[in-house]
């Protein structure tokens, strides 16, 4: 059975290492692999790894948003969010599947991160951004102020977190405009820059002391916002975990088994390491 992630990047992706040792543990001979596929080249994978018979696949930026016109079919987790990061192989093409959210909130959880009554702010609009924020709302934060480069992009997400508002006050923002609204007591990088982006260091000023920081990417793709949190005396945690409860959901739509959680951590805290 063959399994693969797609992007644009993707060598830094370690779900190969998590994914292997996720099958390996279940008695599955399996081969997972990263591909490099282009936005222009999307569609033609798709029907291209179907043909071959791939089992499932994983999805990582630029392609969350950019697959829903591409799928046959999508779970209601998908249809909210609209963004897709697992696909499974039906007969009539792929059904697509968001885990990305559910795995946020079971990181956060296992975190214990103040979320609840938390006065948020998440920078970003990608697939990411759109997928955690209706978890925010989930997990009781007071506030959600949505910045990204794009306004309208801002807005988009901050929609998607209302359909699952549960007392949330939202509010959508410039990352080039930082609006006043008083100290912030988390912030969630959903960036795909490894660099902290124009504009975004005056957000990280309106933390509160102490305020958590959490970088949804990983390794040393989250280095430079690890470097700026230490540095501002914020606790820092980049998205492995994320990675870690995303990987094991898609893991478990895929085989209708229960994922073995502790072999995919160490997996993945030895790729870390290496």
């Amino acid at each position: 059975m063959r399994y693969a992630v797609l992007g644009n990047p993707v060598s830094h992706s370690l779900s190969p290492v998590m994914q292997h040792a996720a099958f390996a543990a279940v008695g599955m001979t399996t081969v997972y692999e990263a591909r490099e596929v282009t936005a222009e080249e999307l569609g033609s994978a798709l029907r291209a790894l179907h043909d071959e018979g791939f089992k499932g696949l994983n999805l990582t930026a630029p392609h969350k948003e950019a697959v829903w016109p591409l799928l046959a079919r999508a779970t209601p987790e998908a249809e909210l969010l609209r963004s897709v990061n697992t696909l499974k192989r039906l007969d009539a093409g792929w059904e697509g599947h968001a885990t990305d959210g559910l795995g946020f909130a079971a990181w956060a959880r296992e975190l214990d991160l103040p979320v609840a009554g938390a006065r948020v702010i998440l920078l970003g609009s990608g697939g990411a951004a759109h997928a955690v924020a209706p978890y925010l709302a989930a997990l009781g934060a007071a506030a959600v102020t949505v910045a990204a480069r794009d306004t309208s992009r801002a807005a988009s997400v901050t929609a998607r977190g209302e359909r699952r508002n549960g007392g949330t006050a939202w509010s959508a923002a410039s990352l080039d405009a930082v609006v006043d609204e008083g100290e912030f007591d988390l912030l969630v990088r959903a960036l795909s820059t490894t660099e902290l982006a124009d504009g975004e260091v005056a957000w990280w000023r309106r933390l509160a002391a102490g305020a958590p920081v959490v970088d949804l990417n990983y390794g040393p793709r989250a280095a430079g916002s690890r470097l700026a949190a230490e540095a501002a005396g914020h606790p820092f945690e980049d998205g492995i975990g994320m990675l870690l409860h995303q990987g094991a959901l898609s893991f478990t739509y895929w085989t209708d088994r229960a994922a073995p959680l502790e072999e995919m951590r160490r997996a993945l805290a030895k790729a870390v390491d290496a």
